[in-house]
């Protein structure tokens, strides 16, 4: 077997072991929450969003990259692929959306106590089932592509302008259409990822005047504790997200300047750009306070206490 499909196996594998799983924990727990608690906070609401979208991402790319590098061939028909790449590709694209409305929400719950902000604060916590309803009509519109030039992977030369995932392809009619859609594709992950980022600076921004007013105040130690676990995790989110996104979309721009790209260069493009999706439910339990607050209590044998209000990275005071 080449070097690049052992490399290739491995590292699918391993993103299926620890992706699958993960998504899948932080989603039975959330189901948990909801059936225990009666009602999901709209934090919890978006990540168990994002956990399902992730969990979609992982089993639509990482296991057929894994079993393709084994050596098993024609794993889908051309409807097949169109499928798979297209649920892909809706999945993928609101994994970074709904991220930015996690931000972008979190900047609304700390944010000062001024007229926009109030403003802010009591419209959107009740449009956010809406939010994630319009992201999901978009994305779905926006991936007609996917639909019109997804096949199965031919016996004879793969022709210009095509992508190739080795269990399908994507063959475009053109430069202009493959140029469109790499474009598209770019801008909307940009768009997205700076959102996200600026969310999270100016959260950290807030927690940071925070820190500083809370400097000599009775539990001030707490309460820096706190605000700096908060600003550590945001700044671990925000850099996971665009060094991983980052090397997707370079790549992503390298293959919009040759006409065909190399397997081993649109693997590596795949494998960065599912490493999020894998990665994520990791970050997710290690930062949620409630997953460590509830196992505490099941490992003694205890009964949680609903009405224990633990904090967490996402709830933070408003107003600070």
């Amino acid at each position: 077997m080449e070097v690049r499909l052992v490399l290739k196996a491995a590292g699918f594998i391993c993103l299926d072991v620890v992706g699958i799983p993960g998504n899948l924990t932080v989603l039975l727990f959330f189901c948990y929450l909801r059936l225990s608690d009666g009602h999901l906070s709209l934090n919890d609401l978006i990540l168990s969003k994002l956990a399902f979208v992730n969990l979609v991402v992982v089993l639509c790319r990482g296991i057929p990259q894994a079993l393709t590098a084994l050596g098993i061939r024609n794993l889908f028909g051309d409807n097949g692929c169109k499928v798979v790449i297209y649920i892909y590709r809706v999945s993928r694209a609101m994994s970074i959306c709904i991220t930015s409305l996690l931000s972008c929400y979190q900047c609304i719950v700390i944010a000062p106590g001024s007229t926009w902000w109030m403003v802010l604060k009591q419209r959107v916590p009740r449009s956010i089932p809406l939010i994630i309803l319009l992201l999901y009509v978009i994305n779905i519109i926006i991936y007609p592509t996917a639909l019109l030039y997804t096949s199965a992977v031919p016996n004879s030369t793969i022709p210009e302008y095509t992508l190739n995932m080795e269990f399908c392809i994507v063959v475009f009619p053109g430069f202009k259409s493959y140029m469109a859609n790499g474009v598209i594709y770019i801008l909307r992950d940009f768009v997205f990822v700076g959102i996200m980022a600026g969310a999270g600076f100016y959260i950290v921004l807030i927690l940071y005047r925070h820190r500083k007013q809370m400097r000599g105040m009775h539990g001030s130690d707490q309460n820096q504790r706190k605000t700096s676990e908060a600003s550590k995790s945001l700044l671990m989110l925000v850099a996971m997200y665009v060094i991983l996104f980052g090397l997707d979309n370079v790549m992503w721009v390298y293959t919009l300047c040759v006409t065909r790209v190399h397997p081993a260069v649109n693997d590596a493009r795949v494998f960065f750009a599912s490493c999020y999706s894998a990665l994520s439910p990791v970050f997710i339990i290690a930062t949620n306070k409630k997953f460590a607050a509830r196992l505490n209590c099941f490992s003694h044998g205890r009964e949680p206490n609903n009405r224990t209000t633990v904090t967490t990275v996402s709830h933070l005071p408003t107003g600070l």
